[in-house]
């Protein structure tokens, strides 16, 4: 493990393109065991916990950190980069794409990304409003059961219970009040890195059709359909993720199903 900006990060493989990955709300690097194996025989692959969660929560999170965070990892790394965002990690790697500070990022996947959440500021009060009344353990229960497919082995579900039901509750929530209010359009048109834009055809969160809203906003994006996935698609089908990731990034196009 090593330490960039007080945030602990950790390293695999030493490729001559390095890849970020940046996960899902109340995830951490977790959400990537399933790829980093495969991943880190070509390419050196820089994972950590966000702030608030994990290696990482003696922190409070904000939008704002998480970015330059990840714009330190690349300065850090100092090698051409393919960035990578589920999730929550879109809004951060898409902002990081746009400022591609020292031409470093190579290009950008994004997989369950939205324009924004036309209510965001109620759902962050639903959603407090319903952990008042459960425990996280409770809370990472039904968002396991209706996140993940049946396609995810049931390990990773047991895996993705205990890692969420980990979470403190309040760093949870001030998470959500970091992206829930904020709109992605604008950051969207700024990116000039060759991107793909993926979607589980299961997501009932950000799904395909958000998708392709997204892809329009991206100069020369690609955007795909996963099959058999839903919102996480690197729990609900890794490999079909880390094939689609390369091909992309050796071809710069979509891998022909």
């Amino acid at each position: 493990m090593q330490t960039a900006r007080g945030i602990n990060y950790h390293v695999y493989g030493d490729g001559p393109h390095a890849v970020l990955c940046h996960s899902s709300l109340g995830l951490g690097q977790f959400l990537f065991h399933r790829i980093r194996p495969t991943l880190s025989r070509e390419y050196t692959v820089i994972l950590w916990d966000p702030r608030g969660f994990g290696d990482n929560d003696h922190f409070y999170p904000t939008l704002e950190d998480w970015v330059d965070d990840a714009v330190d990892m690349l300065e850090v790394v100092n090698k051409p980069a393919h960035l990578l965002g589920v999730s929550l990690g879109t809004w951060v790697m898409s902002r990081v794409a746009a400022l591609n500070p020292g031409n470093l990022v190579q290009s950008l996947v994004l997989i369950g990304a939205t324009r924004g959440f036309f209510n965001g500021e109620k759902d962050v009060i639903t959603r407090r409003r319903q952990l008042e009344s459960m425990t996280m353990r409770e809370f990472a229960e039904g968002y396991a059961e209706s996140t993940l497919t049946p396609y995810a082995l049931p390990e990773i579900k047991e895996n993705l219970i205990v890692e969420l039901g980990e979470v403190d509750k309040k760093k949870y929530i001030q998470a959500m009040q970091a992206i829930y209010p904020v709109r992605n359009e604008d950051v969207f048109r700024k990116i000039r890195v060759p991107t793909l834009v993926m979607a589980g055809v299961s997501d009932a969160r950000t799904s395909p059709e958000e998708a392709d809203e997204v892809h329009n906003l991206i100069k020369g994006s690609a955007v795909k359909s996963l099959l058999r996935c839903g919102h996480l698609a690197v729990l609900d089908q890794p490999q079909r993720v880390v094939h689609e990731c390369q091909y992309f990034w050796t071809y710069g196009k979509l891998a022909v199903d």
